[in-house]
C-alpha cells in the first residue's frame, strides 16, 4: 500500500517480533521518502516523537463517518457491526423498545442517571399493564 502526507495509520507487528513497542501506536505521516528506501513513512506519534516505517509496518485508519443526528445519531450507532438500537428495538413492543432504547444509550448521550430512570419508569409502565391484563 502506498501512503501519503496527512493519512492516519497504525502501526503493526507484521513479522510477529515480541515486545515490539510500536506495535497498535496511531500516528500521521509527515514525510513520505523515496518509496524504494526500506523506511520511507515518517510517522508522527505527538510532538518530537516520530520514526519511520516500511508500508508492511503501516495499515491505514478510516476516518470515523461524520454523525448523521437525524437518520443515525451516534448515541444509537455505537454497537459493532454496524447494527443500531432501533435494529434491537423495533422486535419489541414500544414501552420494551424504550426501555430498551434507554439502557443502550445510556452514557453515550446526555445524562445516564436519568436516561436509566426513563427506562426503568418504562419497565414499571410495562408491568403495571401486565398486571392489569391477568
Amino acid at each position: 500500500m502506498i501512503f501519503s502526507l496527512g493519512d492516519k495509520v497504525k502501526v503493526s507487528n507484521p513479522k510477529g517480533k515480541a515486545g515490539y513497542i510500536w506495535a497498535d501506536r496511531e500516528g500521521e505521516i509527515i514525510e513520505v521518502a523515496d518509496t524504494n528506501y526500506p523506511y520511507p513513512y515518517e510517522v508522527q506519534f505527538g510532538p518530537g516523537n516520530t520514526l519511520c516505517f516500511s508500508a508492511e509496518e503501516l495499515s491505514p485508519i478510516a476516518e470515523a463517518p461524520e454523525s448523521d443526528p437525524v437518520n443515525h445519531p451516534s448515541h444509537y450507532t455505537w454497537l459493532p457491526n454496524g447494527i443500531e438500537v432501533i435494529d434491537i428495538t423495533k422486535h419489541f413492543s414500544f414501552t420494551l423498545g424504550n426501555a430498551l432504547k434507554y439502557i443502550m444509550r445510556a452514557g453515550h448521550k446526555g445524562n445516564t442517571l436519568e436516561d436509566l430512570k426513563k427506562a426503568v419508569w418504562y419497565l414499571e409502565h410495562e408491568i403495571k399493564a401486565m398486571e392489569a391484563a391477568a
